[in-house]
Formats: structure tokens, C-alpha cells, sequence
């Protein structure tokens, strides 16, 4: 193992351990954002590299010397950025503990959210983000209730749970379920205070059932293109049989497949092979297409840059992409493809720091706005992503805090909640 794929490993692995040990006594987001980048940058491709088996495409385009190079010290600034100005900014668990007084609100908020889930079919695509965007409140919402001394409360969080599950099984889309429950689980723990037993016995768990969703989901999605019979929950757990049966693990070519999902590394090689060999550097193009999307909403600039990744994935890797399907270069890929090595592991840098002064002001409002905290998951949501684009994650992040800030400032007004501090610190 080469020098600095161990100090990478090393590295994840102490993030692994600071999330691990932050659960049930804080929110920790930011580290969820750090452990989900390291493993999709870091622990993915190196599995890869030590495999003996390599898929056509999904493959580390460049050696593993020329990648580390660059993955090792630009995930590392990132981390230290993070870790060191985001310090004594954080969501405590007596904070939330006293939150059952707002459990009313938490009902108006998840209906919020149902009502902009149905407008999703009728309203102009124009407007999909923020119906996508205020469809979310349901979760907030369900997070509030879970909290709430109501036993109706707590049948509606319960309620959320596995409407959430559902949505994912019929649309064949497990994205929002992975990222919602680990919100969920968050907030779970703060509640209980699970040991360190339980904990281990719980993150176990979640590993266990999200290599079984990944060993599945080709199957499962081709299933219910071709139609079936009975409920998506049957064809769900009928697949699952299936390849329990057949075997999860005994093909090679299966497990690699399995390594693909969590590696983002592939598509961070690619990136690094192309470019600039058979394409210059952007040189800040991306970047400024991105900060121009996320000032500007799409009724106003319909030309504005798309999400999906196609466009730039082709770009700057090199590869066909299908106009259906949705690859990102990631923000560490696409910090290199603008500007090589040195800059990007400078621009990891910088970000990190947006990021951790941007939660230093969040978390700074909950002083004053309690009710903040149980919104923090949906404005982070798309930034927790190792595979997002900029372009995406400065999207919402921006259009989240704005529609955020002006949900509380209507209902201070109009409905007359006392939003503002319960609770002293």
C-alpha cells in the first residue's frame, strides 16, 4: 500500500470514529458530509485499485500514485477547514431534547410539505425546485412530531417513516431514503442516547441494508419496468430472495459492481486522464456557471445551467453519457478539471471553509430560532453528497437558507408562531 492511500485511509477512518462518537450527543452533518466524501474518494478507489477484477468503464482511469496525489491532500485541507472553524458550533442534544413545545408547528409543516408533494404533478417545471425543495417540509416536520409527547405525534413520524419508504420502492429511487433516514437516525439517537454497543450494532445494520438495496436495485428497477404483480413491497423482497439465493457475494463481477456504487473515484480518474491532455483546463468556467444558477431562478434565466451532470461529465471526462441518466464530477473532480492539481486542493480548502462558516451562521441563528435546527438536514441535503456537482449543491444551498428565511418570516407574521428563543444557552 502506497504512503498515501494509507494516510488517506487513516484519515476516513478518523472521521468514521468522530461521527461515530458525536451521535446521540450532537447533529453531526458536516461529519456526515466528510465520512461520505472520503469513502466515495478514498476507501471506494482504493478497493478498486486493489481488486483483480476491473470493470469495462467503471475503472481508476489513471495509477493509483497519480490519483492519491491529488485525492489525499485536497480531502485532507477539506477536512481540517471543516473540522477546525465549524468547532464549538454545534447542535446539542439538550437543545432538541426541549423542543416537544413547538410539536404543533411540526403537524402545520409535514402538511406543508404533503400539499407540495401533490402540487408536484401540476406545477410548471419552472418552479420544480421549489416544489422539490418545500415538499421536504414533511420530513422537518416529522422530525418535529417525533420529539413531541403526543402519541398521534409520534404515529404521524412513524407515519413519514414509512411513507418515505414507499415513495422509494415505487419510484425505484433510494437517494432520499438513504439520506432521510440517516437523518432520521441522527435525531433518533439524540432522543435516546444509544450506547456505544448500540450504536456499532445500528451503523451495522444501515451498512448491511444498504449493500442489499445496492446488490438489488439493477434487478429490482428491471422488474418493475417490465411490470408485476402484487405490491412493490413483494417484488422488493422477492428480489431480494432472488439474489440471496443466487449468492450476494460469490460472483467477482458482482461484487465489483457493488464497489462501482460507493466508488466515485472512477469518475474523478476519468477527469484526471482527460484533462488537459485531450481538453485545456476550465479554468473557472464551471464554477461561475454554477455561482450564476444558484443567484438566478430558472423562470427568470431559463437558459440557466441544467442539473443532471451530462453536459460536463461528457465534457470533461471523455465518456458517453445517455441524456437519462445522471453523473456528477463530484466537486473535488471538478475543482481539478478547472484548474489541475495545486489550485484544486486549494479550492477544497476554501470550500470547506464556506461550508463551515456558512453552519457557523446557521447555528448561530438557532440562538434565536430553535425551530432552525430541525431544518438544517433539508438545506444540507444536497451538500452531504461526495458525487454532487457545484452547480447543484450551491443551487440549494443558497435557494434552501432563502426559502427558509422567508417560511419563518411569513409565519411569524401571519400565523402568529413564536418562533424565536424557548430555550436559553
Amino acid at each position: 500500500m502506497e504512503l498515501l492511500t494509507f494516510l488517506g485511509l487513516a484519515l476516513v477512518s478518523y472521521v468514521g470514529f468522530k461521527f461515530f462518537k458525536a451521535l446521540g450527543k450532537e447533529l453531526p452533518i458536516l461529519d456526515l458530509m466528510l465520512l461520505i466524501a472520503g469513502l466515495q474518494w478514498i476507501v471506494g478507489p482504493f478497493f478498486e485499485y486493489s481488486s483483480d477484477f476491473h470493470n469495462i468503464k467503471y475503472y481508476m482511469y489513471v495509477p493509483q500514485s497519480v490519483y492519491m496525489g491529488y485525492i489525499v491532500p485536497a480531502y485532507a485541507v477539506f477536512v481540517a477547514c471543516v473540522i477546525l472553524l465549524k468547532r464549538n458550533f454545534k447542535v446539542y442534544a439538550p437543545d432538541i431534547l426541549d423542543f416537544k413545545k413547538y410539536s404543533e408547528y411540526g403537524v402545520t409543516i409535514l402538511f406543508i410539505g404533503v400539499a407540495f408533494d401533490l402540487l408536484g404533478f401540476v406545477a410548471p417545471g419552472a418552479f420544480g425546485f421549489l416544489v422539490f425543495l418545500m415538499s421536504g417540509f414533511k420530513f422537518v416536520g416529522a422530525i418535529i412530531l417525533f420529539f413531541s409527547d403526543s402519541r398521534i405525534h409520534r404515529y404521524i413520524f412513524y407515519g413519514s417513516v414509512v411513507f418515505l419508504i414507499y415513495v422509494s420502492l415505487r419510484k425505484a429511487l433510494f437517494h432520499d431514503f438513504i439520506l432521510w433516514s440517516t437523518f432520521f437516525y441522527m435525531f433518533w439517537a439524540i432522543k435516546n442516547r444509544p450506547s456505544a454497543k448500540l450504536k456499532l450494532a445500528t451503523i451495522i445494520g444501515g451498512f448491511a441494508t444498504l449493500t442489499i438495496i445496492q446488490a438489488v436495485k439493477a434487478d429490482y428497477r428491471m422488474m418493475l419496468s417490465e411490470g408485476f404483480e402484487g405490491s412493490v413491497v413483494d417484488v422488493f423482497f422477492g428480489t431480494v430472495s432472488q439474489k440471496y439465493e443466487a449468492g450476494f457475494f460469490e460472483d467477482e463481477e458482482e461484487t465489483s459492481y457493488l464497489n462501482v456504487r460507493l466508488n466515485q473515484g472512477w469518475i474523478i480518474s476519468a477527469i484526471m486522464d482527460h484533462v488537459p491532455r485531450n481538453r485545456e483546463f476550465a479554468k473557472g468556467k464551471t464554477i461561475k456557471e454554477a455561482i450564476a444558477a444558484s443567484l438566478m431562478p430558472r423562470f427568470l434565466n431559463p437558459n440557466k445551467k441544467e442539473a443532471g451532470g451530462q453536459e460536463n461529465f461528457r465534457e470533461y471526462t471523455g465518456l458517453d453519457l445517455s441524456d437519462s441518466t445522471s453523473m456528477g464530477l463530484s466537486i473535488i473532480g471538478e475543482f481539478y478539471a478547472n484548474f489541475g492539481v495545486a489550485f484544486g486542493v486549494l479550492l477544497m480548502g476554501i470550500w470547506g471553509m464556506c461550508l463551515a462558516m456558512i453552519w457557523r451562521r446557521l447555528i448561530s441563528h438557532t440562538y434565536k430560532i430553535p425551530l432552525l435546527i430541525f431544518f438544517l438536514p433539508l438545506i444540507f441535503l444536497q451538500v452531504v453528497k461526495a458525487e454532487t456537482e457545484l452547480v447543484v449543491v450551491l443551487n440549494h444551498l443558497v435557494k434552501s437558507i432563502i426559502v427558509v428565511t422567508l417560511f419563518f418570516w411569513l409565519t411569524r407574521r401571519y400565523l402568529k408562531w413564536q418562533i424565536f428563543a424557548v430555550f436559553g444557552r
